[in-house]
């Protein structure tokens, strides 16, 4: 008899399998879709893909259907602190039990194959799912979307969410390619739903739709006005352009001028599912559920004396994104900036995009093995700062950067999803 795995020890065989590195394709997650009687056919699916605001579109789409009564399962990634983090339904993390007996059936098979880490958590969030009997699965792809983990499923929806310039190592050097790599999860006979796009993915989602049932383009259908950004939430008109309604004074519990964006985008999903499964929509739910809204690491204020915000900004889109929140924060000569990036982001042009906006930068490593070597980074931010400082670790770096703060000051933590990981895990440890 195999002996029974710690929940700990199950999470550091998973995280081993990483030591496959990325493999495109689907040639394993359909073998272990197969070894477990195809799950994910269970339960009706909407697949998400985007370059950002697929992780926030996700949860915002998961807290409406949930409030109106459908047991909602959501897997998103990476997580920031907990790897449970991923799988999650009705906002309640997959338990430790099942990621254990999970791992104990499976993990020859993944062993066997030389599956990757994202085939594994895959194939283990549609199994959970169907074991819970959600009534239906918000899937969100890990990278690109054509030979993506996921794109196993068929979806009733395609949530498209801005596409941009990422990862063009795997999914090409331009953004028609990306756009094709991710239109690729549009199926026959599912509803296209889109944020706004630059004119090259629009013009590849259009190659798509002949394959959809319907289509909505949300820049056409649905309208935020009046917005007020605040410094933790949002306020906003919403009008529906298909049903012709308005909804005034909408509350959001996350900032950010995209965050509204997502939030349109997650309404018209949501509303949509509600009325093909002919359950009645309730603005009061849909309200409470926007205003209950929470995303760790999306512009997330962790400390209000000092200033702090943490996001997981991480391409140039995203920063770019974030930017426009950042300059309703603080003046210039207020901003301190806290960066660490992966190898494979387009460092020179994120350092031109933020070359007047901050004070005084501090440079780190993220804790990755395909993390841009720091004085890498900070050998480009001195050609626009003088003030440019490189720390060995992030505990270090995180207390360097607040010690430098004066009153007034706002710090800003940026670059990456393991970067934001590890200052949660300091914070989390001192208290």
């Amino acid at each position: 008899m195999i002996p029974m795995k710690t929940y700990n020890q199950t999470v550091e065989e998973l995280f081993d399998l990483q030591k496959f590195s990325i493999k495109m394709g689907l040639d394993n997650i359909n073998a272990l879709a197969e070894s477990m009687g195809n799950p994910h056919l269970a339960y009706p699916v909407l697949h998400v893909a985007g370059t950002n605001g697929k992780g926030s579109t996700s949860m915002m789409i998961q807290h409406i259907l949930s409030a109106h009564g459908l047991k909602t399962g959501v897997y998103t990634s990476p997580h920031l602190v907990d790897f449970r983090e991923r799988i999650r339904v009705n906002d309640r993390l997959v338990d430790e039990p099942f990621v254990i007996d999970f791992w104990q059936r499976i993990s020859r098979l993944v062993i066997e194959r030389q599956a990757t880490f994202f085939d594994a958590t895959t194939a283990m969030a549609f199994d959970y799912f169907k074991r819970e009997g959600v009534d239906v699965a918000v899937i969100e792809t890990g990278l690109g979307g054509r030979l993506d983990s996921t794109n196993l499923v068929q979806p009733e929806a395609v949530i498209l969410t801005p596409i941009g310039m990422d990862h063009t190592k795997q999914l090409g050097r331009n953004l028609r390619s990306i756009a094709r790599e991710k239109a690729n999860i549009i199926k026959k006979g599912a509803w296209v739903f889109s944020s706004r796009q630059d004119k090259p993915a629009r013009e590849v989602i259009d190659a798509y739709l002949h394959l959809a049932a319907g289509y909505l383009y949300i820049p056409e259908s649905t309208k935020a006005s009046a917005a007020i950004y605040e410094r933790t939430i949002c306020r906003f008109d919403l009008t529906d352009r298909v049903r012709h309604l308005r909804f005034q004074g909408i509350t959001l519990g996350v900032p950010g001028q995209f965050q509204v964006e997502n939030a349109l985008l997650a309404y018209q999903v949501s509303r949509w599912y509600l009325e093909k499964r002919e359950i009645p929509f309730s603005e009061e739910k849909f309200r409470s559920a926007l205003a209950a809204f929470r995303w760790s690491g999306r512009l997330q204020q962790v400390s209000v004396q000092p200033e702090i915000y943490l996001d997981v900004s991480h391409n140039y889109s995203g920063f770019k994104r974030t930017i426009k929140f950042v300059r309703g924060i603080a003046t210039t000569e207020h901003r301190h900036l806290l960066i660490g990036l992966l190898n494979d982001k387009p460092y020179k042009q994120i350092a031109r995009l933020l070359r007047n906006e901050f004070k005084e930068v501090t440079i780190v490593e993220p804790v990755n093995e395909r993390a841009l070597p720091a004085e890498t980074l900070k050998a480009v931010f001195n050609i626009y700062w003088d003030r440019v400082r490189v720390e060995k670790s992030v505990q270090d770096a995180y207390r360097v950067a607040v010690g430098a703060m004066r009153k007034n000051d706002v710090l800003f933590v940026m670059g990456s999803h393991f970067l934001v990981s590890e200052i949660l895990k300091v914070l989390h440890k001192s208290t």
